[in-house]
C-alpha cells in the first residue's frame, strides 16, 4: 500500500464520492480513504464496492474515515489519524455537501433564510476550507500534492447570467452561491500553492441523480464521478486553476 498514492475523499460514502472512489481504487493505483460523517457508513459502503463485480476494487484499497466537515475537532482527529497511520497523503478532494431548501417558509414554519444560508456555507465552504487547512501540512509530504473540490456548472456567473435555461440565476440561489465561493477558494489555492508544486483544481460533475437533490438528475452519478476523478489525476495543462466537465473548461 505504501507504494500507491494516498487519497481522502470526504462525503464518499454515497453519490459522487462513492463512485469516484470506486473509480479511483479500481486502477489499482490508488488508496483511498473513505471519508464520512458516520464511520460505519463508510465501513459499509466499502463492502458494497468490494462485492459489486461491475467494477472490480479490493476492500484492501479502501479504508474508513470519520470525518465531520462541520465539526472542527473532526477534522483534526481525522487529520491526526492519517498522519499516524500513513505520515502524509497525497491526494484531497472536498466532496461532501449539501443542497436543501433554497427559501424560508412563508408562514415562518421552519428554518430562518439566515440559517438556510449559514447551513449551506457551513458544509460547503466553510467545511472544505477548514479540511484543506487541516490536512495541507500532510499534502505537502506528499508525492501527488493534489487537490480538488467538487463544484458545480451553477457556480458559474457567465451561464447564471443566461435567462430560461437551467443554469439561470433564478435557479438552486443558496446552493449555487456556495459553489461559486468554493470556485474562489479553489483559484485561491491553486495560484499560492503553485510555486510549491501543486496542481488544484474544481469539478463540474453535471447535475446527477444522487441524495444530494432526491435523486431528481438526469445524469448517471458514475458519469458525473469522472469529472471528479479528472480534476484528481488528470494533466496538469488541463485542470489546474480552472473547473473542468464533460464539455471541458467550464466558464466563470
Amino acid at each position: 500500500m505504501s507504494s500507491k498514492t494516498l487519497i481522502l475523499v470526504t462525503g464518499a460514502n454515497q453519490g459522487l464520492g462513492y463512485y469516484a472512489a470506486q473509480q479511483l481504487a479500481a486502477t489499482g493505483n490508488h488508496h483511498v480513504l473513505i471519508g464520512s460523517r458516520d464511520v460505519n457508513k463508510a465501513k459499509k459502503a466499502i463492502e458494497t464496492l468490494a462485492a459489486d463485480d461491475s467494477v472490480k476494487v479490493s476492500a484492501s484499497d479502501l479504508t474508513p474515515l470519520e470525518i465531520d466537515v462541520n465539526s472542527d475537532s473532526s477534522i483534526a482527529a481525522a487529520a491526526k489519524h492519517v498522519e499516524q497511520s500513513y505520515g502524509k497523503l497525497d491526494i484531497l478532494l472536498n466532496n461532501a455537501g449539501i443542497a436543501q431548501q433554497q427559501e424560508a417558509a412563508a408562514d415562518g414554519s421552519g428554518p430562518s433564510l439566515r440559517d438556510i444560508y449559514r447551513s449551506h456555507y457551513e458544509t460547503n465552504v466553510f467545511g472544505a476550507a477548514v479540511v484543506t487547512d487541516a490536512f495541507l501540512p500532510l499534502l505537502r509530504k506528499g508525492s501527488a500534492k493534489r487537490l480538488a473540490f467538487t463544484s458545480s456548472g451553477l457556480a458559474s456567473l457567465e451561464l447564471a447570467a443566461k435567462p430560461n435555461t437551467l443554469y439561470s440565476a433564478n435557479n438552486y440561489p443558496i446552493y449555487r452561491s456556495t459553489k461559486t465561493a468554493l470556485n474562489m477558494i479553489m483559484l485561491h489555492y491553486a495560484l499560492s500553492l503553485e510555486s510549491e508544486g501543486f496542481v488544484v483544481s474544481a469539478a463540474d460533475p453535471g447535475y446527477c441523480a444522487t441524495n444530494l437533490n432526491g435523486n431528481s438528475g438526469f445524469k448517471d452519478p458514475r458519469d458525473g464521478a469522472k469529472e471528479l476523478v479528472k480534476s484528481v489525476v488528470g494533466e496538469k495543462k488541463d485542470v489546474h486553476a480552472v473547473m473542468v466537465s464533460d464539455d471541458g473548461v467550464v466558464p466563470w
